[in-house]
């Protein structure tokens, strides 16, 4: 019987009709080199700030919605009577990859899930995957195990998730992640968050 499942939330059809003012507030997030900051980020842009701080009408507007799938992920492990309307806040950043960039393995303390939306993805991307690492501690030390195969152990080297546009993707905040350098022409835009008590 399989143990110790990590849930993952996907929604491959995120709110797409926001997509291009979100990526307009981008850029012009963009123009100003005091919003920019480096983090897990190699390269790439990353907003300096919390994202949800913004007083823009397109950025109240996401945050609705990105409230409505974190509370649908909270409900999804409630019986039918005890589903509730949580409260907590999200606080979340902007990143621009181009080619060459990528971010390094992290986690996000002090939250209880994070999440990351695609604005947009070049159809041609090469590479650019978010990559979950196993989190299960003892078993990464026992992947380079010579002459035994370990079925619990999995490749060894974690889970890619190839992103689209409009997908999103909500994740325990523990579970450590990085993303894949990215090739190719165009930008990779997208928002990640966490979701944290008040």
């Amino acid at each position: 019987m399989p143990m110790f499942s990590t849930w993952v939330y996907l929604c491959e059809n995120g709110p797409t009709h926001l997509n291009q003012r979100l990526e307009d507030l981008a850029h012009k997030l963009m123009q100003d080199d005091h919003n920019a900051t480096t983090r897990t980020n190699y390269g790439g842009w990353h907003y300096a700030f919390d994202f949800f701080m913004l007083e823009e009408p397109i950025v109240a507007e996401f945050r609705d919605q990105m409230e409505q799938h974190v509370q649908a992920f909270l409900n999804h492990f409630r019986a039918a009577d005890r589903k509730k309307k949580d409260r907590f806040r999200l606080e979340g950043w902007i990143n621009v990859n181009r080619a060459g960039d990528h971010n390094v393995l992290h986690c996000h303390p002090g939250s209880f899930l994070s999440a990351t939306y695609y604005v947009k993805v070049p159809e041609a991307m090469k590479g650019g995957e978010i990559v979950f690492r196993d989190p299960r501690g003892p078993a990464v030390a026992m992947y380079e195990t010579p002459g035994i195969e370990l079925p619990w152990v999995g490749s060894g080297v974690g889970i890619p998730f190839t992103p689209a546009t409009s997908h999103l993707l909500l994740f325990p905040a523990w579970l450590e992640h990085r993303v894949e350098r990215f090739e190719g022409s165009g930008e990779r835009i997208s928002i990640a968050f966490n979701a944290a008590n008040l």
